[in-house]
């Protein structure tokens, strides 16, 4: 492949990301999607003779999806690791992240096709790997969860960050990403909610946090906040010992540090806390469309029953139900 050849199949992706844009795709999907497209040229250019995107035919697809199988994660951008973003470990790609790329790979080349760029979509008949969705085989006990958020120490800012973190993820249900996106503004003190802007599949909604939590979370904002934000103009609720927005792999951290002063002998990470959150509560007798709203979770089945679902029900529900709230172990 020729630097002008490589040049041509990346102003076709730039022609996509522009599409994706004006398909009001969400603004996690279109870098994702243009990232996972970037990959597969880079993999055209070093593993095969093909020239033009109209060389790639379902055989061609085909020994890139094998070729998947025996990739590594990567992450963009290699960064020192440090004590907040611990480095990024090996391993081959999950089932998900292959299914993500082989997605990308047919929205891109069904754009290509439409827009007359290619006479034949060679991904049209691409099969996508089955992602496995499966609740963990041992989750944590209400017993265990309090145990948990119990054995943060709130003596120093960082100590007082940590708490606040965990208990808003076991409070909510919130994933990490979401939690990363809160800002200053998406805590309502008065309220006792959060709200979570362009959650996953770009929609917004309002979390309660019960009396116990919001108290915490209020005593970072005023006691330990101020002493971590050492940088102007950056609004994250939670925030780096330097002031910054916390990496994916420092709530990871929080979490694991968390979980191994408890003496817990299972492995915690943040959306272990999200299914602690649900499972929880509906053993506790809370209906499922309340969690569902809870966790954002959406369907053509369920959307209507959601909409029904205000904030004030919501708060009552979680007061009612979560264990944080209820006070038991």
């Amino acid at each position: 492949m020729t630097p002008r050849q490589r040049r041509r199949m990346e102003l076709l992706l730039e022609r996509f990301v522009e599409a994706m844009t004006t398909w009001a795709f969400s603004k996690r999907t279109i870098p994702s999607y243009a990232q996972h497209v970037a990959v597969f040229l880079d993999w055209l250019e070093k593993e095969t003779d093909v020239g033009d995107l109209g060389e790639v035919t379902p055989e061609v697809l085909s020994s890139y999806q094998t070729a998947l199988l025996g990739m590594e994660r990567k992450r963009p951008g290699k960064r020192k690791a440090t004590p907040e973003t611990p480095a990024a470990d090996g391993g081959r790609l999950s089932t998900s992240t292959q299914h993500a790329r082989l997605s990308a790979l047919r929205s891109f080349f069904g754009f290509l096709a439409r827009e007359g760029k290619l006479l034949v979509d060679p991904a049209a008949s691409l099969v996508l790997p089955k992602k496995r969705r499966s609740l963990p085989r041992s989750l944590l006990t209400p017993k265990e969860a309090l145990k948990l958020v119990e054995s943060i120490e709130t003596k120093t800012p960082m100590g007082h960050r940590d708490r606040a973190v965990v208990e808003v993820l076991y409070a909510t249900g919130i994933r990490n990403a979401e939690l990363r996106g809160l800002t200053l503004a998406d805590f309502d003190a008065e309220a006792g909610t959060l709200f979570v802007r362009a959650g996953k599949g770009g929609k917004d909604r309002v979390l309660p946090l019960g009396p116990v939590v919001t108290a915490i979370v209020s005593d970072y904002v005023q006691l330990a906040r101020p002493k971590l934000a050492k940088r102007s103009g950056v609004t994250s609720l939670f925030v780096s010992n330097h002031g910054w927005p916390l990496w994916p792999a420092s709530i990871v951290r929080i979490v694991d540090l968390a979980a191994r002063r408890a003496a817990l002998e299972k492995t915690v990470r943040p959306h272990r806390l999200r299914h602690a959150c649900a499972t929880h509560m509906l053993q506790g007798g809370a209906d499922v469309r309340h969690i569902q709203r809870l966790l954002g979770h959406s369907s053509l089945s369920t959307t209507e029953v959601y909409t029904r679902v205000e904030i004030g029900d919501l708060k009552a529900v979680h007061k009612r139900f979560h264990p944080r709230e209820r006070g038991r172990a």
